[in-house]
């Protein structure tokens, strides 16, 4: 079980590092959107807090990685957190995101498929735990500023009960 996390963490490390050396050295080229909105988790334990929680979210868009064939690539980080009673909790993603775009026809409108991998840093009941998870997500571009963007964020499991911090967002971007 150990060896399994230690090949499985190594690899993504690797596959990190490559894209993000890569995405690193484009940033002067960088655009910057900013993402307000809502995340639903799907985990039981993690709605017994709260159903809905408040989402926010940054992310540093360069050119894509020619060898993964995307369009973008993107550096992001989204902070997820309800305060409820004297509940409170956070789950925080640091993630490499390769995006893949296709105009849609007619319109100034284009949507795009992403697909990131990193670290997700779970603050919900006691001490914080770093984990490794993905996302996969969908964003409608209605011009070049403002977008509406679906993702789902699957993770590995955390603390006594073995929880996830999987699920839903939908935040409102404006790129700057």
């Amino acid at each position: 079980m150990m060896k399994r996390r230690w090949i499985r963490g190594s690899a993504l490390g690797a596959l990190m590092a490559v894209v993000l050396a890569t995405a690193s050295a484009q940033l002067e080229n960088a655009a910057a959107r900013l993402r307000f909105g809502a995340y639903f988790p799907s985990d039981t334990d993690l709605q017994a807090f709260n159903k809905t929680w408040f989402a926010v979210g940054l992310t540093f868009t360069t050119s894509g990685v020619s060898l993964l064939g995307s369009d973008a690539t993107e550096l992001s980080a989204d902070l997820f957190t309800h305060q409820t009673g004297g509940s409170r909790g956070t789950i925080t993603s640091l993630l490499a995101t390769q995006v893949y775009e296709q105009p849609i026809s007619g319109t100034e409108a284009r949507v795009q498929l992403r697909i990131g991998a990193g670290l997700y840093v779970v603050d919900t009941t006691g001490p914080s735990k770093n984990i490794f998870g993905g996302r996969v997500g969908l964003t409608l571009w209605f011009n070049d500023y403002y977008s509406i963007e679906l993702n789902y964020d699957i993770t590995d499991r955390f603390g006594a009960n073995r929880d996830r911090a999987n699920g839903f967002s939908l935040t409102v971007g404006y790129q700057f």
